[in-house]
């Protein structure tokens, strides 16, 4: 099993249930936002702001920026 950082789990609750989604799919399954914005029932440009938008909190609270 990879290594995963610890404040992650608690990370990722703090996001919005779009955003947790499309940054899952994205990024742990490689989903193109097409696919997930079809998951979401959204755009693949609103998809594009949830991940950018997430990954912008994620970054922040893990103290990576």
């Amino acid at each position: 099993m990879p290594w995963v950082e610890p404040g992650l789990g608690e990370a990722m609750s703090r996001l919005s249930e779009n955003q947790r989604t499309a940054v899952l799919v994205v990024h742990g399954f490689d989903w193109t936002p097409g696919e997930v914005a079809e998951l979401l029932g959204v755009s693949a440009p609103t998809v594009r702001k949830h991940v950018e938008r997430a990954m912008r909190k994620l970054r922040r609270k893990l103290g990576i920026e």
